[in-house]
């Protein structure tokens, strides 16, 4: 990545009651980033967001931002309450990168995290060596037809579809095994003529060993052309394939400019989605903008 950039950016005015340190700068994580441990294979970045560890709750976001924000605060239950928003401040109904990167930073600052809730879905946490664990509840995925618009947006043509969370949630898109997911184009604006929910590109990676599946999220009605590495969208495909015949353990690549490792898992009532959470500095952003 060459020099590292030192810029930061300023939070003089930072309208939120802070929770740690009198005088603390929001901490930038980066969740999903590492790599398979497989020579020869490109480290994931992960996918940054800033996170605020709170004294009271909070509604909005700050000023706008160029990359996620997430808010939390701990309730007298002990449970950490989390509210994540987009670069162009819309909010997130269940942010994966968020809720792992909130977790890691309360668990940094000395606190014990077992319960987390957002947007009244309750989030169970766990940390293992070196990979954070969120558990959620499981998502229903449904098989479909492919939609006949989808040629507008992908030349190269799906082989299944799969529906999950109804019309603004998931339609997932699968291609051939061994398919380079990287020569999709991203879907432009026009897709939310088209539909309200996210996209899933997909695919079976039979070559590499530490991997079992591709994947790429795309989402432009909804402010994210595409999202570099996606926890709610791996709780889909937990489910995606498991139907699909594997195993109930997934290890997934998120083929992002920045990239993302994945990995799932069902345990009982809950789909666990875990991944390394790393320590950037903001003037980091500058080098990571560049390649995402």
């Amino acid at each position: 990545m060459g020099q590292r950039k030192t810029a930061r950016l300023e939070f003089e005015s930072w309208p939120w009651r802070l929770a740690i340190n009198p005088d603390p700068q929001p901490q930038l994580l980066y969740a999903f980033a590492g790599s398979p441990q497989v020579p020869g294979e490109f480290v994931a970045l992960g996918n940054p967001c800033t996170v605020t560890l709170l004294l009271e709750s909070v509604e909005s976001p700050p000023a706008d931002v160029l990359h996620t924000q997430c808010a939390s605060w701990r309730r007298e239950d002990e449970v950490i309450e989390v509210l994540c928003w987009t670069v162009s401040s819309k909010p997130i109904s269940l942010c994966g990168h968020g809720l792992l990167c909130t977790a890691v930073a309360w668990l940094r600052a000395g606190y014990e995290v077992t319960s987390l809730e957002m947007n009244g879905i309750p989030v169970a946490f766990q940390a293992e060596d070196d990979l954070a664990w969120i558990g959620v509840p499981p998502i229903t995925t449904t098989p479909c037809a492919i939609p006949s618009w989808v040629p507008e947006f992908f030349p190269e043509s799906p082989w299944r579809a799969a529906s999950a969370g109804g019309d603004n949630g998931y339609l997932v898109l699968e291609w051939p095994s061994g398919f380079d997911l990287t020569l999709l184009p991203v879907p432009d604006y026009g897709l939310r003529r088209r539909t309200g929910q996210a996209i899933i590109a997909t695919t079976l990676d039979r070559y590499n060993p530490a991997l079992d599946v591709h994947l790429r999220y795309f989402a432009p009605q909804h402010g994210v052309p595409e999202d570099t590495a996606t926890g709610s969208a791996m709780r889909v495909l937990a489910t995606y394939w498991m139907n699909r015949e594997l195993n109930d353990g997934l290890h997934a690549f998120q083929c992002s400019e920045a990239g993302g490792f994945l990995r799932s898992r069902q345990r009982g009532e809950l789909t666990w989605i875990g991944g390394r959470v790393t320590t950037g500095e903001f003037g980091d952003l500058d080098v990571y903008r560049s390649i995402a």
